[in-house]
């Protein structure tokens, strides 16, 4: 496919309105169960209802400004801190991850607006700064997050479990527990029922992930209410816990490449095997993209490395933008990247390439100014798709790599797709 291609069917047809042409082409109503995308919106509706009923019900009080600034704080300075492991963290029930102990110790010490504003502040770390999910996908999540607390939040209220003293009889410490049964019951009910249930085996490491992350909100609450001098060392043993991939809650055997925080090559190849066994020679399609950069050299060679690594990073930042949570992208060489899309055939493989390579071609990194203004450089790929035919990466490597130079001698900046056969 030549660089400035159209897909077909892109033009406006006439005569339609405009909600009409913005509810066509937005991904939530693209989704191949209409009722589906209609559960999403209504989870997310009940979600703001519930939560602005609860919010009137009971109104934030001013005490709890000190607690909340402390979860905050502690929420996003461990989110931070796990971001690398976070961005390549296998989805569980639960998203909200490392953000999950902070998040339900709100629930157990502020007000029910206060305890949703954590989850929409993780939510949008998560979207800036850890990984972009398709919009719908990021809200609802965070939707069912908010449901489940306020759920939680219930429980508490209804049963006498708040507020925490100092000293925690064994009365209230079954209430909390019992309160984080209903936090991960309810969320786990609203997720699988939107993506059906998963086996056993496959859930069984994610539920171990969530369960541990939602034990440790325990302390952290009773910390932030009697002692919050505690809350920093608490934070600190989450996140190496989180870091250690508790309960295999990330992948493991992750190795980052330093210069753009995308799996090594080594590491990209062990994962993408591991997840073509585990789909299973003859599951659903799975593809592969493979990316490499026009003329990088040139461009490391005139404008210096540090113009070079701003370029690779910001490639990088595009892939992870641009493909799901479940994807893999790695760099595979100097100025090559690698992309395992599982569960994608060939057709919508070729479509998000194409979606990387526009993307990639209109990003720009920043010069050093000159006397004529900033000046900015930017670069632009050639990507070739190809099948993992039952399951066969090495195959499907040498297929795309044999793609990827056939849009070099074609004028480069273009997705050649590997025919079948």
């Amino acid at each position: 496919m030549v660089g400035d291609s159209v897909a077909a069917g892109g033009e406006r047809r006439p005569g339609r309105f405009l909600p009409v042409v913005v509810l066509s082409r937005c991904a939530l109503w693209r989704l191949p169960r209409r009722g589906q995308a209609l559960y999403f919106v209504a989870i997310d509706v009940l979600a703001v209802a519930a939560t602005v009923l609860a919010a009137l019900r009971f109104p934030p009080l001013a005490t709890m400004l000190v607690p909340f600034a402390l979860l905050v704080g502690g929420m996003l300075v461990s989110a931070e801190l796990a971001r690398a492991v976070e961005r390549h963290r296998e989805d569980t029930l639960l998203g909200p991850g490392v953000d999950t102990p902070w998040i339900f110790a709100g629930v157990l010490v502020l007000r029910p607006g206060l305890a949703v504003a954590l989850v929409v502040l993780s939510a949008l770390h998560q979207w800036f700064r850890v990984r972009r999910r398709p919009v719908y996908r990021q809200v609802f999540g965070a939707a069912a997050t908010a449901l489940a607390g306020l759920v939680a939040g219930a429980f508490l209220t209804a049963t006498g479990g708040r507020p925490l003293g100092e000293v925690l009889d064994a009365r209230t410490v079954v209430l909390l527990t019992v309160a984080g049964v209903v936090f991960l019951a309810v969320n786990a009910a609203l997720v699988t029922a939107a993506d059906g249930p998963r086996r056993p085996r496959e859930a069984l490491p994610g539920h171990a992930f969530d369960a541990a992350m939602t034990a440790s909100a325990l302390p952290l609450a009773w910390a932030v209410e009697a002692a919050p001098l505690l809350v920093p060392l608490l934070a600190g043993a989450t996140v190496v816990l989180h870091r250690g991939g508790l309960g295999r809650g990330r992948r493991d055997h992750v190795t980052l490449d330093p210069g753009t925080g995308v799996l090594t090559a080594a590491s990209w190849r062990g994962a993408a095997e591991a997840e073509l066994n585990r789909l299973g020679r003859h599951g659903p399609g799975q593809a592969v993209l493979l990316l490499d950069l026009d003329h990088f050299r040139q461009l490391n060679d005139r404008y210096g490395a540090r113009i070079g690594d701003a370029v690779l990073r910001a490639v990088a930042d595009t892939l992870r933008d641009e493909v799901r949570a479940a994807d893999l992208v790695g760099r595979s060489g100097g100025e090559e990247f690698a992309v395992l899309l599982p569960g994608t055939g060939r057709f919508d493989a070729m479509a998000i390439a194409e979606r990387i390579r526009l993307r990639i071609a209109s990003t720009l990194v920043a010069l050093k100014a000159s006397g004529d203004g900033p000046q900015f450089v930017g670069v632009t790929v050639s990507i070739g798709v190809a099948d993992c035919v039952d399951g066969l990466l090495a195959d499907a490597l040498l297929a795309a790599e044999a793609a990827v130079l056939r849009a070099k001698a074609a004028g480069r900046n273009r997705t050649i797709c590997v025919e079948p056969g």
